[in-house]
């Protein structure tokens, strides 16, 4: 491929989820050596039939701070197909979280899977337990250029690297929040100048929608959305949902999530102790909608999505969202189907992501498991063949 030729392959990219590993503030949150497969070990079935807890091929609970785990990682992702994992990251004011896997991978060389960030800028609370007030810490956003330099530095360690994912040349960092973000557009050209003057062509910002954005003039300062699925197609104003309450909700959270973030946790908390109900959604249904694959603006490009299951039962238990009809054959079914269609999307359009490569308490991954094996990944790579080849 010459210097300047578009590479047009379907490039598919896994959200990769660091917390398999102990980390201090966990270990006073949860308890000493807590990480997320304590929630997966300790789902129950809620019904007969239910497929908890899910279990990893061969029992493999891994630690995410070895090297090898990271290796074994990457080397399934590449014999499969994926160009890529999308890191989530954890910043807090100065104050970083579950950075290990990241750091592990920035530090090895012979790990050299390409990479990019999302930026998970969300407040933690006891939310699994149905405490949303009870925060364990605070997303604040300050609009303060001495915190958006301390941010940059550290998130250009990632964008400097070879590795890092590029788009026109510009290392893509992703936003889980865009509209919590005060004075994004300020922070941005901050960033933007920095990395200028470092030797960086730019930065390509793409805004992760779930929803509706309460705020939609907040794409004013992103290059690209990701559509994060199955939520995105779940939310959509034109969603068949047969869930007549789940449908109300749905219509009356959109403007809501302009409020303060203390206010929507109140809320939330106040669902969790009124809610013991499980939600049920059908997977067809969704997945339809999920291949419309409709631009958020006209002018900006968009990143379809793609999920394998959902079930966060391991984490919410009774309150959990579950997806009718999920199975490694109709995953490999639509799959294919958004693979296709993507194929004939111009660049960058050709990048998809992938809920997710390890979310075992949220039901989605492409790793392994007890029940289906290689089923999911399988799938995936096959896929990509037929029009990557």
């Amino acid at each position: 491929m010459t210097e300047n030729a578009v590479d047009t392959r379907v490039k598919a990219i896994a959200l990769y989820f660091p917390q398999f590993h102990a980390i201090p503030e966990n270990d006073e949150w949860w308890g000493a050596g807590f990480t997320d497969w304590d929630n997966v070990r300790s789902a129950k079935q809620q019904f007969s039939g239910h497929y908890q807890p899910r279990v990893p091929a061969a029992g493999n609970y891994y630690d995410q701070s070895k090297l090898e785990t990271l290796a074994w990682q990457q080397d399934l992702a590449k014999r499969h197909g994926l160009f890529g994992f999308c890191h989530y990251h954890y910043w807090f004011s100065g104050k970083q979280l579950l950075q290990t896997p990241t750091n592990l991978m920035l530090d090895n060389k012979s790990l050299n899977l390409p990479f990019c960030l999302a930026w998970a800028n969300e407040t933690w609370s006891r939310r699994w337990d149905g405490l949303d007030h009870h925060i364990l810490i605070q997303q604040k956003h300050d609009p303060e250029p001495a915190q958006w330099t301390a941010h940059f530095e550290y998130l250009f360690k990632a964008w400097s690297d070879d590795r890092a994912i590029k788009i026109d040349g510009k290392p893509v960092f992703l936003v889980y929040r865009p509209h919590r973000i005060e004075q994004i557009g300020r922070m941005f050209d901050h960033w933007r100048e920095l990395a200028q003057q470092r030797g960086l062509p730019g930065l390509y910002f793409v805004a992760i929608k779930q929803y509706e954005y309460p705020n939609p003039e907040v794409l004013d300062h992103f290059d690209a959305t990701m559509h994060f699925q199955p939520f995105e197609a779940l939310y959509s104003p034109d969603y068949p949902n047969p869930n007549a309450q789940a449908a109300r909700r749905n219509r009356w959270l959109s403007p809501l999530r302009r409020l303060p973030e203390s206010v929507l946790d109140l809320g939330r908390s106040l669902n969790a102790r009124f809610k013991s109900k499980l939600e049920f959604y059908d997977y067809e249904t969704v997945w339809q909608q999920i291949l419309k694959i409709e631009r958020d603006r006209p002018e900006l490009p968009c990143f379809p999505g793609a999920f394998m299951d959902w079930d966060n039962a391991a984490r919410y238990k009774e309150r959990a969202r579950l997806f009718r009809g999920a199975s490694p054959e109709r995953f490999r079914h639509y799959f294919r189907e958004l693979v296709q269609r993507t194929a004939t999307r111009p660049a960058p359009e050709n990048h998809l992501f992938i809920n997710a490569w390890n979310e075992w308490s949220e039901g989605t991954y492409l790793e392994p498991d007890e029940r289906h094996g290689l089923s999911y990944i399988e799938a995936v790579r096959d896929a990509l063949k037929e029009v990557n080849t």
